[in-house]
């Protein structure tokens, strides 16, 4: 029923169905995506990003509810290596080909070879990402120089490794280090470790979002909840910091004190929603900090 949902909101009212394709990698394995065409002319493009699992991204709630808050622009979803729009999930076995391929790296180069493919497009370029998929962002925008990036719950002045520490209870820290220590040493290796595998790992553990963000005169928008435990608050704040010591104009920060990882309060009420519709405004006309 989630998934029914997630693909109503996605496609709108007033829209067509949106178009699924592929595109072939160099050794022969297909990229997955989905193309949402706004209703009219298309005011842009905007890219959304999920964070971490093998779900599909079409059948992400909290996409769909981004996708909407940006009606006019057509709306871009690039699926993990692996993954397919169509697929029915249970996280907790994923697919032996997203194990065996998907990396943040991966990830990055399928984003760039479906937009090459895609060719220019008219209008603005708006790159969406959360937590995981708010790093995949911030390594494309220094990439392709968007007209505006939007970081959500994204952890972006510490790296994806220590991101994953700050979660883990204190009696873990020793085990996970170790596992993210055998994955540096092993970088090849389909051995599991938390859901993913060394290879994942030791792409991923020493990224950190701000390292790009630095690259690029993009705007950034980076929106975080005070009650996040996933993303830390303190890592979207040393962003801020440095962002501000650096004399760097181009991050607007927004802090919701009382929302979590996904913009829930505490009574479980979503406002992603409203946090969406804000941030789309403003993307249109994104404002200097300094």
């Amino acid at each position: 029923m989630k998934s029914l949902i997630a693909l109503i909101l996605l496609t709108g009212p007033a829209n067509a169905a949106p178009e699924v394709q592929n595109l072939a990698r160099p050794d022969g394995s297909l990229i997955h995506y989905t193309i949402d065409r706004a209703a009219k002319p298309a005011a842009g493009l905007l890219v959304l990003s999920q964070g971490s699992g093998c779900r599909p991204g079409t059948q992400s709630i909290g996409l769909a509810t981004v996708r909407a808050a940006f009606p006019a622009y057509d709306a871009l979803i690039v699926e993990k290596a692996g993954i397919s729009p169509g697929m029915q999930i249970d996280e907790r076995n994923c697919p032996t080909d997203f194990y065996d391929r998907y990396t943040v790296s991966q990830r990055i180069e399928d984003y760039k070879a479906v937009l090459a493919a895609l060719g220019p497009q008219p209008g603005r370029f708006i790159l969406f990402g959360g937590s995981e998929g708010g790093l995949a962002m911030a390594i494309l925008a220094a990439k392709l120089e968007p007209d505006a990036a939007i970081l959500l719950s994204s952890a972006t002045g510490t790296s994806f490794g220590d991101m994953v520490l700050s979660t883990v209870p204190p009696e873990g820290k020793a085990s996970v280090t170790a596992g993210f220590e055998a994955a540096r040493a092993n970088p090849n290796s389909s051995e599991l470790l938390g859901g993913h595998t060394y290879r994942f790992w030791a792409d991923s553990l020493d990224h950190r979002s701000i390292d790009y963000m630095r690259q690029t005169d993009t705007p950034f928008l980076l929106i975080q909840g005070g009650l996040d435990t996933s993303a830390p608050l303190a890592a979207a704040r040393t962003t801020v910091d440095a962002f501000a010591s650096e004399g760097r104009c181009n991050l607007t920060y927004w802090e919701f004190p009382a929302l979590d990882h996904g913009m829930l309060d505490p009574k479980g009420t979503p406002h992603l929603a409203s946090v969406a519709i804000m941030a789309a405004s403003w993307a249109e006309n994104p404002i200097p900090a300094c």
